[in-house]
């Protein structure tokens, strides 16, 4: 948690200090809110060029504290205004506050989007390859833009924490520096009007969604483009007297574009440039005033030239990747969206609706319609109506940078939903979230701010303004209160267990999408992931999801690649071939050890068990237990109904097994932890949000035979309410607790056999 929030507050102090350094700097008098955004470009820069100098993360942090120094020498030795430092601790709390939610409903701090969004396991071992560049992960592709992952490293570095959380720390940082850059637009209106407007813009509905799935690259980029429609805006207002203060900042931001988006991030400032230059013309009456226009334009050529240098020096340490990233994508401009152009939906439902862009939408999970269809259907036209209104005020206190930047970002994104994948079209959507929210609420409260308050007009305003203002929070609330979390239990068991496989190619054996990540430096490959080694199911074992796996899943020649196997600890899991050894584990894992090579096993087609009774009176099966060999048998698995669970409630499950010692395993996900009771055991699952397909150890019982009641009941963490938080079980496992025992084939008939061998 601390190395979480210190460095959300790190990163947005230093981008503060940075932008106000290069804007004050640039001949700007220091009182704008562009810094936020001018100083997270920078940042992204400068780690991501450190970071590849000798000395790795250190120097990234040296030159990191360099920078600071030398933006702050200069800002005190010019002497600049300073924006209100009230507004920005204002819009600093409330959006702290606000990414907060997440944790505050699952009362832990943790990698967001767990189960929801599982790439984030890719660029936890981005960043930590930039510290350490032995570490070669299967990425999204040669080139990839890295800029968000060096500066979660960087900080990693300094501030000595992980780099998981320090993502988080980034993930955090993107919403606050949004909203305060958002002050530099609502500079005309009263202060607490514009602290709302700033902290809705700063996490509307779709970049709350993309906040609590860990997805970065969009929200950075519409802080970037925030920052760039604000330099435009400025340099309206004094008709670009200081052009060099103009075109610095924007060479800035353009470059930080590249650092987060590559070269397709750039379709969306060049579009604002081009459609704003085009308003000028036309709407802003440029056509009636050419000659002078041109002289302008003439005047500022240096100016342009020095923001192109900017630029290009920024960038040329990025000319390499760029072009690898060209090529590995075909020169794409789908290639933003993270390497999953090709597949349709990724993790959505299905595409997302487009009234659902207007940012009030009332539910939890931005994937589905709400429950009441029409009631939704009725507020996104409320926001289309305001978003219709803003345009119209924008029209007329000719905010054209702010217009240019809605017609490129809408014609970007109708373009995505006919020539791409709903994907990447999802994506295209949430860029122009926080600058329609700036539009839409901003027009809102510059019209209270100037209206009179005793005219009918005024207060159907005010009414409007506050509908759209508390359904547009309720709106990104639902979403922050129904983030997954996930818990760090079986990241630090895991973690534990790195030693015990001394680096060497390992099998996990068990469904956790970030299983690379929790045992980083181990060679790890899974039937259920890209690996190096790759490790494919048996035909005759074929795997569907929520399926556990087991030895028997892949073959003899497979496990022979891999000196160690890690499974699960759960006693119905099957018997593993008889070279491999156990040499320690965890409460939830055991690490075996093979020794020599794997006998050829073979057996019986058993999709979703480790085995399957040999039942002679089939004629294959019959044939079987003819031959000469020796099968693996186990008791046979039993299995009982278990039900869903919500926070603070509980159920009972009775078992009806014959006498003896039984161990109990549980395939199940949860928010929460939950605890069983009852047959002599009193023990507490961890919550567990990896994909269903694996098993967890509960515990031992011993019964005379009699009914065994179990009570399972799900923890209620009681800070926040969410209705995202379920205990999902499958059906609860018993084995006796009795050793696989080898016998000869023909005595296997009607047994439960694991595996068998022909000798």
């Amino acid at each position: 948690m601390v190395g979480t929030y210190a460095s959300a507050i790190a990163i947005t102090v230093v981008a503060v200090l940075l932008g106000r350094g290069i804007c004050v700097l640039a001949g700007q008098d220091g009182s704008s809110w562009l810094s936020p955004a001018v100083g997270f470009a920078a940042l992204m820069v400068l780690c991501e060029t450190a970071v590849s100098l000798p000395g790795r993360g250190w120097t990234a942090v040296a030159a990191v504290v360099l920078a600071c120094a030398v933006a702050l020498w200069i800002v005190v030795r010019r002497g600049s205004r300073r924006p209100s430092i009230l507004d920005g601790l204002l819009v600093t709390a409330a959006a702290l506050i606000a990414v907060s939610i997440p944790f505050l409903a699952n009362a832990r701090v943790g990698v967001l989007g767990i189960s929801l969004l599982n790439d984030t396991h890719w660029h936890l071992i981005l960043a930590e390859g930039l510290l350490h560049p032995a570490i070669k992960p299967v990425d999204y592709g040669v080139g990839y833009p890295l800029g968000p992952h060096a500066v979660a490293a960087v900080f990693a570095q300094g501030l000595g924490s992980s780099v998981d959380r320090t993502l988080t720390g980034v993930l955090m940082a993107t919403p606050i520096l949004t909203g305060l850059t958002a002050l530099g637009a609502l500079a005309d209106i009263s202060r607490a009007r514009r602290v709302l407007v700033a902290v809705l813009a700063a996490i509307p509905y779709l970049a709350a969604a993309w906040y609590i799935q860990s997805a970065f690259k969009e929200p950075i980029l519409t802080l970037l483009l925030l920052g760039l429609v604000l330099v435009l805006q400025e340099g309206r207002r004094e008709r670009f007297s200081r052009p060099i203060a103009a075109m610095v900042p924007a060479g800035v931001l353009i470059a930080g574009v590249i650092a987060d988006y590559s070269y397709p991030g750039l379709v969306w400032p060049v579009g604002t440039v081009a459609f704003w230059g085009v308003l000028e013309l036309t709407v802003g009456g440029g056509w009636r005033h050419l000659r002078p226009l041109a002289r302008r334009l003439r005047s500022a050529v240096p100016a342009i030239g020095v923001g192109l240098l900017v630029l290009a020096v920024l960038v040329a340490p990025e000319i390499g990747r760029l072009h690898a990233f060209w090529v590995s994508n075909s020169g794409s401009s789908a290639a933003g969206s993270g390497g999953v152009a090709s597949s349709p939906l990724a993790n959505l439902a299905g595409p997302l609706r487009t009234l659902e862009g207007l940012n009030i939408w009332l539910s939890g999970d931005f994937r589905f319609a709400p429950t009441n269809v029409l009631l939704a259907g009725f507020f996104a036209g409320f926001a289309a109506v305001v978003l219709a209104f803003g345009v119209v005020s924008a029209y007329a206190r000719r905010h054209l940078p702010w217009l240019g930047a809605m017609v490129a970002l809408t014609l970007v994104f109708v373009y995505s939903k006919h020539a791409y994948t709903p994907y990447v079209a999802a994506k295209a959507m949430v860029i122009p979230a926080s600058l329609l929210v700036l539009g839409s609420g901003g027009a809102l409260m510059r019209w209270l701010d100037t209206a009179r308050w005793g005219s009918v007009t005024t207060v159907g305003v005010a009414a409007a303004t506050i509908v759209f203002f508390v359904y547009s929070l309720q709106s990104s609330y639902l979403v922050l209160a129904n983030a997954f979390v996930g818990p760090d239990n079986h990241l630090n068991e895991l973690r534990s267990l790195r030693p015990l496989v001394h680096g060497r190619p390992t099998l996990t054996l068990f469904y956790d999408d970030y299983v690379q990540w929790e045992l980083l430096g181990v060679q790890v490959s899974s039937p259920l992931l890209a690996s190096v080694i790759p490790a494919p199911v048996q035909r005759v074992k074929p795997w569907s999801f929520g399926q556990p796996l087991f030895f028997t899943s892949v073959s003899a020649s497979t496990l022979n690649q891999f000196d160690y196997v890690i499974t699960t600890r759960w006693a119905a899991g099957g018997a593993p071939p008889p070279n491999f050894h156990l040499v320690g584990g965890s409460r939830s894992y055991q690490v075996w050890h093979r020794v020599g090579p794997t006998p050829p096993f073979r057996v019986l087609p058993s999709p979703g068990a480790p085995g399957a009774i040999l039942d002679c009176r089939r004629v294959t099966e019959r044939e079987i237990s003819r031959k000469k060999g020796f099968a693996m048998v186990t008791p046979d698995p039993r299995e009982f109904t278990v039900a869903p669970l919500v926070p603070g409630s509980s159920e009972k499950v009775v078992l009806r097994l014959p006498p003896g010692e039984w161990d109990i395993s549980l395939p199940f996900t949860s928010d929460q932890a939950v605890t069983v009771r009852g047959g002599g055991l009193s023990v507490s699952l961890p919550p567990n949000l990896d994909r269903l397909g694996s098993v967890w150890p509960v515990g031992r019982i011993r019964t005379t035979g009699t009914p065994v009641t179990l009570t399972l009941k799900m923890s209620d963490p009681g800070l926040i309410a969410s209705t995202s938080q379920y205990f999902s079980p499958e059906s609860m496992i018993a084995e006796q607790a009795t050793p696989a025992q080898a016998v000869p084939l023909h005595r296997a008939c009607g047994r439960y056999v694991d595996w068998y061998e022909l000798t």
